[in-house]
């Protein structure tokens, strides 16, 4: 029936309005404020170690929300223009790979050489960290099969030798970059080993950019990737390509993404090459960019399309949990608030980057004061009790209509999801955080490459702190129903922290059905692959 009031497309077109967006910005600003200063007056002073965490938390997220609102005021629009004629110059791709099975490497290789881009301008080097001869021989009978193109297979040095840059990945580019040096190439294109090439005019879009644009040093492209149906735990990521990368790059803020990205070649070996301070390359090298001045670029076409991505618990924290971890030494030890060459826009873009992060902290705190109230029979605020659920209701629902807006056009169902993955990850983002400071800017953990098969399980350890949440919240709930009666029934139940730990334990229950998720079930990805790679032939 909603969908019959309010149909897909007039709900995308509504969502892709800019007077929309700021409209519900504003709104959601005027509404914050008032919610602020709601808390400010009603909270009692009675019980500080409880009422105190919670001001500050709350007041830690409405300044996020002030900076999200903020940095999503300008937006690029998501349509793309066709790409230009021009002249091709010569391209180098880069294609690093360490435990990807050699039919996946070749998959992503073929998809490389069917795009649109003439055979003759096309160098393809595949560095191959895992020294495997069914590599070697794969890539040079596609060599043999495709004799215009050169497409060489390099064996990088061996990692912790002196003769390597970078232990990782950033190594293996760093080796290849040095191949490119020998060639008269103007653009070197980063493409992981398991990613396929979405759009066919994939290099027209992009390389085409960078030849109108003399000032871009570089332009990402959308990722894309292979999930069961529904996109169980948000791995196509609609959300932010659709919406918050647009925002990144109307603020000349859009950073690599490691993967579907073209690099001006003289600008990336200007910065040094591929960084190897971080974990991984991509976020800091666009980083250090910008400091020198330089300019990125965004488009939202499907430049690589994953033929797998992470589907099982232990796999999404390591993913997941490496780029927080990437975002946050850069967050604490390169702070976008002290670091010389970024703008005003560009250092609040990588500001709300590390706050959203570091506010995994403050929500915790606020998923457990109120458990914590109903366990202590405490009350947080003087006012009558239908007040705080009311207050609180309206406050989320205005916050979820927003967040939709910024989704433009991501569907309610994954920005659902969004939520509840952000609440199911906020141990590992928090212990990124802590592992960051701890750390410090002279060491960095191991990196270790994301596995690129599933192991579904029932990955309970994982889910382990979500499962003690909820079982808290049972406790709470119990031991409010359990009071002695006195009063008025509406002020002896404290609705409005009822309300909370029923939200929260929701949220907390459908990220950890996550933690079975797979077990009993095959072969389900492949129609979602087919339709995603039919869009991005149509353009």
């Amino acid at each position: 029936m909603f969908a019959d009031l309010f149909p897909v497309r007039t709900m995308e077109t509504l969502c892709q309005n800019d007077l929309v967006r700021k409209a519900t910005g504003v709104t959601l600003i005027v509404a914050s404020l008032v919610y602020a200063a709601w808390l400010a007056a009603d909270l009692r002073s009675d019980d500080l170690w409880l009422s105190l965490p919670f001001l500050l938390a709350n007041s830690f997220l409405i300044c996020l929300l002030f900076v999200t609102v903020h940095n999503n005021w300008r937006r690029l629009p998501l349509a793309v223009a066709a790409p230009a004629p021009f002249a091709e110059p010569r391209v180098a791709v880069l294609v690093p790979t360490l435990n990807e099975p050699p039919g996946m490497v070749r998959r992503t290789l073929e998809s490389v050489l069917a795009q649109d881009w003439p055979h003759d301008r096309l160098v393809v080097i595949v560095g191959d960290d895992g020294h495997r001869p069914a590599v070697r021989a794969m890539v040079e009978d596609l060599q043999r099969s495709h004799p215009a193109v050169l497409l060489h297979y390099h064996l990088p040095p061996r990692r912790h030798t002196p003769a390597r840059r970078g232990d990782a990945k950033d190594g293996n580019l760093n080796s290849m970059l040095g191949l490119v040096a020998r060639e008269a190439i103007a653009f070197v294109e980063t493409r992981d080993a398991d990613d396929l090439v979405g759009d066919p005019r994939f290099l027209r879009h992009t390389v085409g950019h960078l030849v109108r644009h003399p000032d871009v040093a570089y332009v990402q492209t959308v990722k894309d990737c292979l999930v069961s149906p529904g996109d169980p735990f948000g791995n196509r990521r609609r959300f932010f390509y659709r919406g918050i990368m647009l925002s990144r790059a109307a603020a000349g803020a859009a950073f690599p993404c490691g993967s579907g990205l073209v690099w001006r070649r003289a600008d990336l070996e200007a910065i040094g090459g591929f960084p190897t301070w971080n974990l991984v390359e991509d976020l800091y090298s666009g980083y250090l960019a910008l400091q020198h001045g330089m300019r990125g670029a965004y488009l939202p076409i499907d430049g690589a399309v994953g033929q797998v991505a992470p589907e099982d618990l232990p796999n999404v924290y390591k993913q997941l949990g490496t780029w927080a971890m990437d975002t946050m030494r850069i967050f604490f030890w390169r702070s976008p608030l002290t670091t010389r060459g970024l703008t005003f826009r560009q250092r609040l873009q990588f500001l709300e980057v590390g706050l959203f992060y570091l506010s995994s902290i403050p929500t915790l705190v606020l998923i457990l004061t109120p458990a914590c109230c109903l366990l202590f029979d405490v009350r947080l605020f003087q006012d009558h009790v239908v007040a705080h659920v009311v207050y609180s209701t309206g406050y989320v629902l205005l916050l979820a209509a927003y967040m939709f807006v910024l989704g433009n056009g991501t569907s309610w169902r994954e920005v659902l999801r969004a939520k509840q993955m952000w609440v199911g990850l906020m141990f590992v983002h928090s212990g990124a955080c802590l592992r960051a400071l701890w750390y410090g800017p002279r060491r960095k953990p191991a990196y270790r490459v994301t596995r690129k098969v599933q192991r579904a399980g029932l990955y309970l350890k994982e889910v382990a702190p979500h499962l003690a949440l909820v079982a808290l919240f049972a406790a709470a709930i119990v031991r409010h129903l359990l009071l002695p009666a006195s009063g008025r029934a509406l002020d002896r139940f404290d609705l409005g922290s009822v309300f909370w730990v029923v939200d929260y334990g929701i949220l907390l229950f459908a990220f950890i059905r996550r933690s079975w998720f797979g077990l009993g079930r095959t072969g389900q990805a492949e129609p979602e692959m087919e339709t995603i790679m039919e869009n991005a032939a149509k353009g």
